[in-house]
């Protein structure tokens, strides 16, 4: 079978760091793999005899609900020219000339953000399945433009959902042809776990914060929880990880409150065998669709203190794989770490329950249950 997969950028985000993993364990099936452009980031897919890689020469781009600095603003408005003037003329000429040459079985577009493939799919008459794997507006603050009609393109498509609560979301707003909750596989590497290392008794406690540094991450709802708890006389640092909109923001903030516990990193390519050093983590998005470093937290030793909402609510058990607090509410979030503090021993057996429950659940491969849904949706 052949599958043209459309990628909304050219980075190992988390949408293309799972698109990896099941690309990975899939030896039977053929892929082109469109990108926005090219990029080193999938050169371990590229040396795959079956996944071929497609510079595709397009921007997904999406409506900012929140405010954005100017460099960024100025960058934008070139990248939405360019879409605006040569998407019909160049892009999608060019788009549809190779893909009619590939005649694949059905086009699969790794993001809601991107509605390219399925726009090209419409057109040749191909099977499209959005993977849908994020809340655009409630987690990521974007919308989709009005460039095409969303939503007679999800009446053409099929649609998979990573997590029960964004099945939950997207079906009330849109009527797709058939969908199913298939949980990402996320990769796991035994070795980065140690069952007889007991966390949470040095001091500081060393706490971890990973995901884009956006407004709908949280970022700002860990750091001053940390500065919170320390003010109370508890040892809390903080490392931060990751790259985003409110970077600059993020690091001038740490900066002017002159605070040694909280550190920005930036973007890490190895937080495997570095999350082995923390005792826990904070996931505060406001709406996460899964929560992928809520799983890799639990995959290495780190007791999640997540936010009670979207995928996080699925993949904790308050209490025994993790803790939850309310959603944006700080005071919640310090009230939920103080217990965690205050408990030292029942931390490591929380830690322990919960690795062992994500490999159990995420740690097998999934390429069964997508192609099986592929096929299905190509009968359609």
């Amino acid at each position: 079978m052949k599958i043209c997969i459309f990628c909304h950028d050219a980075y190992m985000s988390g949408a293309n760091l799972s698109l990896e993993d099941w690309l990975f364990e899939d030896n039977e099936n053929e892929y082109y793999l469109f990108l926005p452009r090219f990029s080193h980031d999938f050169d371990n897919l590229s040396k795959k005899e079956n996944i071929h890689i497609v510079s595709g020469y397009y921007f997904a781009l999406c409506k900012d609900l929140d405010k954005r600095s100017i460099t960024y603003k100025a960058k934008k408005s070139v990248k939405e020219a360019y879409m605006k003037l040569f998407y019909t003329s160049f892009v999608k000429r060019r788009l549809l000339k190779t893909i009619s040459q590939i005649k694949p079985d059905a086009i699969l577009s790794n993001s809601f953000a991107i509605w390219i493939g399925a726009d090209i799919a419409k057109t040749l008459g191909i099977p499209h399945i959005w993977h849908v794997r994020e809340f655009m507006e409630l987690d990521h603050r974007i919308a989709h433009y009005n460039f095409l009609n969303i939503e007679e393109l999800a009446n053409y498509s099929s649609a998979i959902f990573i997590s029960s609560a964004i099945a939950n979301y997207y079906s009330k707003k849109y009527h797709f042809k058939n969908s199913a909750v298939i949980y990402d596989s996320i990769k796991y590497q035994a070795n980065g776990y140690d069952k007889q290392v007991k966390k949470f008794i040095n001091k500081p406690v060393k706490a971890i914060f990973v995901g884009t540094i956006s407004c709908g991450k949280g970022v700002f709802d860990a750091v001053k929880a940390v500065e919170e708890l320390n003010e109370q006389g508890f040892q809390l640092s903080l490392d931060i990880f990751g790259e985003g909109p409110q970077n600059e923001e993020v690091k001038n903030y740490i900066l002017s409150h002159k605070d040694k516990m909280i550190r920005f990193l930036g973007f890490s390519k190895d937080l495997i065998s570095q999350r082995r050093n923390y005792d826990l983590e904070f996931v505060c998005s406001k709406m996460e669709a899964l929560g992928r470093v809520t799983v890799e937290g639990m995959y290495y030793g780190n007791l999640v203190i997540g936010a009670n909402s979207g995928g996080t609510a699925e993949l904790i058990k308050n209490g025994k794989t993790g803790v939850l607090y309310e959603s944006g509410n700080i005071d919640s979030l310090i009230k939920a770490s103080k217990k965690v503090l205050e408990n030292v021993e029942a931390n490591n057996e929380m830690i322990h329950e919960a690795h062992d429950w994500a490999v159990r659940n995420f740690s097998n491969p999934i390429t069964n249950q997508l192609i099986q849904f592929i096929k299905i949706s190509i009968k359609e």
